[in-house]
């Protein structure tokens, strides 16, 4: 973490929580995650870091005394009738749909009797495809195990078009991969000896369709997180439109949901209007879910979400921070998204 960050959650960590909450007036906090574990997952592991379960279950613990959780129906209910969301409350999300909520954070959430909602992408269900974004985690871990090997930087220069003079340059270029290229990765695979479809039979690392059945029966709501989890940034818009219905309408065939929800795959801040005008067209969505840190957009039915899995902050400190951001937001003005048309 940089310098700068731990210097603001230490400062903001000394504001009582009760004046934050005061002056902020959050109504509900969305903390997300993509999963919990306490062991090495590798196809994660140089994507991003995450809490183990015991963090996970002080976070729960401090969540229960200082919020209440509230379910997505009373969520979308307050969004139908104009109503402010219910004070000091909170609603669990989870993307991606990797197989540890599952093992670990459903039977958390279950016996601490707190909701949340997993958003899955269908390509990845029943772990039929790798996401891109894994393999790149994969591959990453392969060059730090070769080093600076002359012969698999070479290689690797081939296939990618440049000459790395370092496994760190190489690293920093394959971290650089996005769906639009996506392809090179399975040409960089063999170079390591490396197979994915292998990978996905091992370590199953996605749910599937029968522990969804399962989530969903045991209360927890189901959304859809695009079809295979694209940055929507990359794409025409035409193709946002199908990723976000599709997936929509695969998760209501498929698990019977009474809504429709939607999270963005990486980030919703560079799509403009015309996107949520053409959305909302469809009556594909009841609600769809931001990552712009608790941020106001009602007007497009889009919940805003904070990113709660960093493990070098506890939830006491990020949520003070959040809440002190979100009073310097609302003194400037700043607290409501803006799209352009």
């Amino acid at each position: 973490m940089k310098l700068s960050k731990k210097i603001y959650y230490a400062a903001s960590a000394l504001l009582p929580l009760p004046l934050l909450k005061q002056v902020a007036s959050p109504g509900t906090i969305f903390p997300y995650h993509h999963l919990i574990s306490d062991k090495e997952v590798l196809h994660v592991k140089h994507l991003y870091s995450y809490k183990n379960i015991r963090q996970f279950g002080n976070d729960l613990d401090y969540l229960l005394k200082q919020f209440n959780p509230i379910s997505v129906e009373e969520l979308v209910n307050c969004i139908n009738t104009g109503s402010p969301l219910p004070k000091n409350s909170f609603l669990l999300t989870f993307d991606d749909g990797f197989r540890e909520v599952y093992d670990f954070v459903a039977p958390v959430l279950s016996a601490k009797g707190v909701p949340a909602i997993f958003f899955i992408n269908p390509a990845f269900l029943d772990n039929r495809e790798l996401f891109y974004r894994c393999k790149i985690s994969l591959i990453i871990e392969e060059i730090l195990k070769k080093g600076s090997d002359k012969n698999v930087l070479g290689e690797c220069g081939k296939i990618m078009g440049d000459k790395f003079k370092s496994h760190e340059a190489l690293i920093s270029s394959v971290k650089c991969i996005t769906n639009l290229g996506k392809g090179v990765l399975e040409e960089l695979a063999p170079v390591f000896n490396l197979s994915f479809s292998e990978y996905l039979e091992k370590e199953r690392p996605f749910l599937t369709s029968q522990q969804v059945f399962e989530l969903s029966n045991k209360g927890f709501s189901i959304g859809a997180h695009s079809w295979d989890h694209p940055y929507y940034k990359l794409i025409p818009e035409k193709e946002r439109i199908t990723q976000t219905v599709s997936s929509v309408e695969f998760v209501a065939k498929n698990f019977s949901q009474r809504l429709n929800l939607f999270s963005f795959p990486h980030s919703d801040s560079e799509l403009d209007q015309s996107f949520f005008d053409q959305l909302k067209s469809t009556g594909a969505t009841d609600l769809l879910f931001g990552t712009q840190n608790q941020k106001n957009e009602f007007s497009n039915r889009v919940i805003h979400r904070f990113n709660a899995e960093n493990p070098l902050i506890s939830l006491n400190k990020q949520v003070k921070g959040l809440l002190f951001l979100m009073s310097m937001r609302k003194f400037l003005r700043k607290d409501i998204v803006s799209r352009g048309s």
